[in-house]
């Protein structure tokens, strides 16, 4: 008799573990976002710009796992005055796992060719809109600085507030 109470206790417990770990997870398919894939560029290598984005389905943006979405990650490479002024193209074979992207995006709920890219650009992020414009063209309609309270440490750097990402520029798919 004690090794059924104890079974049933067992069973018990378990079963009250399988549902409380029990989530509900809302996935946000973003389909739109296929035809921003690819390498694009802008200018040459004494000004210009070069955004490597790839897909990842399945992503998890948020620690607590209740929210996943198909993302855009990108890297990109920005050249000024002929110098290379910001390289993450050398990590576009990571995943979003790595850490190592530059910027993640999605689609626009109200306008599928309407990409919004949140990167990070000079110690600081910033937000970038892209518009679809034919399979091979793509266009940067907005750059600005992103939002938010910024506390500068004694002996830290301040921010530089400037964005070397021109906007109103087409880049062309590579």
């Amino acid at each position: 008799m004690k090794i059924k109470i104890l079974l049933l206790s067992v069973i018990f417990i378990f079963s009250c573990l399988q549902n409380c770990n029990a989530q509900n997870v809302t996935y946000h398919h973003d389909p739109d976002a296929d035809k921003f894939v690819g390498t694009w560029k802008w200018g040459d290598t004494a000004n210009g710009l070069t955004l490597i984005m790839k897909k990842e389905n399945g992503v998890s943006l948020l620690k607590s796992g209740n929210y996943i979405d198909d993302t855009i990650i990108g890297f990109h490479k920005i050249y000024k005055n002929g110098q290379i002024t910001e390289d993450k193209t050398i990590y576009s074979t990571t995943n979003f796992i790595d850490g190592k992207k530059s910027f993640v995006a999605g689609t626009e709920n109200n306008d599928p060719n309407l990409l919004v890219v949140f990167m990070s650009h000079k110690n600081k992020n910033i937000i970038m809109k892209i518009l679809y414009i034919d399979p091979t063209h793509i266009k940067i309609v907005e750059v600005k600085n992103q939002e938010g309270a910024r506390f500068i440490k004694p002996g830290q750097t301040p921010t530089d507030w400037s964005i070397d990402i021109p906007n109103n520029i087409v880049l062309t798919k590579q």
